[in-house]
């Protein structure tokens, strides 16, 4: 008998969709790639019941860029419930989720982006099929992404933010572990991290260092009570979590991330 299974993965172009998706292939299953290119519209759900016929799980690794609040919610909610829906009414046995540690603890209206994901969990766990909420800390990239969006003329104001990064790859791997595993329950959970506790601005220093890129990193006290908790560690690992994946600076010496 085959083990071969057929695993949907929304946002399969992306940063961890894609290594999701070259995983499965290079286990000998079929990964499909959810994207519009293939005529697939998550937010509608348009061609999505048709993509979901004789598969077995799907991995929503869906991602938004935005600095609307309420386009990031209501993004992440539409395309949960679509799956939810679809996978449904295809038979799919588990829908398994990428989420972030701790953003049960910043309360609503924190950050729009934080507050997407707690609706997309409310709304995957909402439907019939079972789920799977792999939750992680940001990745070993994250500060380098920042001083993308966020350097100015040579300076990046860099919140006081302590961290505890891991790396995409592995969590790619626990992913696609979820995905091929007969779920036990109807709603799984699970938080994963990395190593090692740092601030985020040192990882930006060594980031720009790697790239040689003079940065001039300022830290900077943000107010309110979603900052405080920030500063407490809320967004580093859990109790609960499971440590996975190599340190910062193996990731860093292995990468070399380009400006």
């Amino acid at each position: 008998m085959s083990n071969r299974k057929r695993i949907a993965v929304a946002g399969g172009t992306g940063l961890v969709g894609a290594k999701v998706v070259a995983r499965l292939e290079a286990a000998g299953h079929d990964a499909v790639a959810l994207t519009r290119r293939t005529g697939i519209d998550l937010t509608t759900g348009d061609g999505l019941e048709e993509a979901l016929r004789g598969v077995d799980a799907v991995v929503d690794c869906t991602s938004l860029e935005s600095r609307k609040p309420a386009e990031t919610t209501a993004f992440f909610r539409a395309v949960a419930t679509n799956l939810q829906r679809a996978g449904a009414a295809a038979g799919v046995r588990r829908i398994v989720t990428l989420s972030i540690v701790g953003i049960d603890g910043l309360g609503g209206g924190a950050f729009g982006h934080y507050d997407g994901k707690r609706a997309q969990e409310a709304a995957t766990e909402a439907g019939e099929v079972p789920t799977a909420i792999l939750r992680a800390t940001q990745f070993h990239g994250f500060a380098g992404q920042l001083i993308d969006w966020m350097a100015v003329g040579g300076v990046l104001p860099c919140p006081k933010q302590p961290v505890q990064t891991v790396e995409v790859d592995a969590v790619a791997d626990e992913l696609v572990a979820l995905a091929l595993e007969e779920p036990t329950e109807q709603h799984a959970r699970k938080d994963v991290a990395g190593p090692d506790k740092r601030m985020l601005a040192d990882l930006a220093r060594a980031i720009a260092k790697a790239r040689g890129q003079r940065l001039l990193v300022v830290r900077v006290w943000l107010p309110g009570a979603t900052a405080k908790k920030v500063r407490k560690g809320v967004l580093q690992a859990s109790p609960r979590a499971e440590i996975i994946g190599g340190t910062f600076e193996e990731w860093l010496a292995r990468e070399r991330p380009a400006r």
